[in-house]
């Protein structure tokens, strides 16, 4: 099936990354801080469990990936019926996330076994979402509406749960909250699922074996540059959000300013996923991902210089430093869609499930990286939990808070540079791939 994306598809694939980056933001901004301050664990004990649990996911998301581009295709297409059950496999091990340390006798030993189901639940989610954008359609500039629409409903659904989550929980309490949204992302996942179509079929019926994937993701310098810049792009996000509720609640001392900055962040990240894609067409997807990337270090690393009391200055940081991650996440997705042509023209399979994996992993090894580092940070510098900080307690949540993000920004902007995909081998990647399925569509209607 051909044809363009219409406007019910764009906005039903709206609501299904909304549903998922729910569940992502609530971790990485707020899980550090409830098992600190809530459950009483330690920064470092958590930080520890941060990143144990993400170098799993690094042996199982590749093989994650591996299965969902073998499981059966349905009359719904090949990702979206998985989609629908990892949606609400991984709103269960969410809402356990939450519940089962507070109430099992042994809550490190509780959290530790829910954190890694939670890696495994949310493969099924986030794998089939990620494998859409290069399944629903091989035009560039529907990509692109695309790219832009999913890194939108990312930056919008994770501001709009910053901004609720400690006032509701302040009313309802964090069961009640939880479950809550278990339920609404069941719900716009569902919906997702049932609207959008997947109209880029694989040319052939053969499928890659554990030995070409393998090839295709370890000896493939396209894939392998862009998974580290990923990584690194995703830890600087998940220590922006972990630190977050440390430095508003302790620093500045107004926690009800999360929700503020969070919301203040909409606008520009809204600008960013429209500017930078439209900059890329002059400039390329390398320079421009790298300009995004370097506003992002920049805004937030301008926090240092900004007294605590200063709100409408500290807004501003954040407002450039939406600005720029932004733009680069938007980028990331139009990219890992090209990647996926250029696997299939360089290697000849359709390996979807297998990039949108290493998305999946990079974008919760990245939050683990980033939180865990927040959480050392904190120990390191004497953080005292539910108390008054000391003045290097305060120094350490400014680091984590605005160095710890900015350097792993910077690490990914470094990194993309090395990326050998050009603008230019992109466009002959698409034309060659386009031709082989008209020579594919002629054959078959013989």
């Amino acid at each position: 099936m051909h044809g363009r994306v219409g406007a019910a598809e764009k906005v039903a694939f709206f609501g299904g990354n909304v549903g998922n980056i729910i569940f992502s933001t609530t971790i990485n901004t707020f899980l550090l801080i409830y098992l600190t301050d809530e459950i009483g664990l330690t920064a470092a004990a958590v930080g520890t469990l941060f990143l144990v649990a993400r170098i799993t996911d690094g042996v199982s998301d590749p093989l994650m990936g591996y299965v969902i581009d073998h499981l059966p295709a349905t009359r719904w297409g090949r990702f979206r019926s998985y989609l629908v059950l990892g949606g609400l496999l991984a709103a269960v091990s969410f809402a356990a996330l939450f519940l089962a340390p507070a109430w099992a006798g042994a809550p490190l030993v509780a959290v530790w076994i829910a954190y890694l189901v939670w890696g495994f639940a949310f493969d099924l989610m986030d794998i089939p979402l990620n494998s859409l954008i290069p399944a629903m359609t091989a035009d560039p500039g529907d990509r692109r509406q695309l790219s832009g629409i999913k890194a939108f409903g990312y930056l919008f659904g994770g501001a709009m749960v910053t901004a609720v989550t400690l006032p509701i929980v302040d009313r309802t309490g964090w069961p009640v909250f939880v479950c809550g949204l278990a339920v609404l992302s069941v719900l716009l996942t569902a919906t997702a699922a049932s609207r959008v179509r997947e109209r880029v079929r694989p040319m052939g019926d053969d499928r890659y074996s554990l030995r070409d994937l393998r090839r295709i993701l370890l000896s493939n310098r396209a894939v392998v540059t862009l998974f580290v810049a990923v990584i690194a792009l995703t830890a600087a996000g998940g220590a922006r959000s972990a630190g977050m509720a440390y430095y508003f609640t302790y620093n500045v001392g107004n926690r009800a300013l999360i929700g503020v900055a969070a919301i203040a962040v909409v606008i520009p990240t809204a600008l960013g996923t429209i500017v930078f894609p439209w900059l890329a067409r002059f400039f390329g997807y390398k320079a421009t991902f790298v300009g995004a990337l370097v506003l992002e270090a920049t805004g937030i690393t301008t926090l240092l210089l900004i007294p605590y009391d200063a709100v409408p200055l500290i807004l501003t940081a954040f407002v450039v430093t939406g600005l720029g991650s932004g733009g680069a996440l938007t980028l990331i997705y139009v990219i890992v869609a090209d990647l996926v042509d250029y696997c299939e023209w360089a290697h000849g399979y359709r390996v979807e499930g297998a990039i949108a994996s290493l998305g999946s992993f990079a974008a919760k090894a990245g939050g683990g990286i980033g939180a865990a580092l927040t959480g050392y940070t904190l120990s390191l510098t004497g953080y005292a939990a539910g108390r008054g900080q000391t003045a290097e307690g305060m120094r350490g949540i400014l680091v984590a808070q605005s160095v710890l993000p900015a350097a792993l920004a910077i690490v990914a902007a470094l990194v993309f540079m090395l990326y050998p995909v050009s603008r230019e081998l992109s466009a002959r990647v698409a034309a060659d791939l386009a031709r082989r399925r008209r020579e594919s569509d002629e054959l078959l209607a013989r």
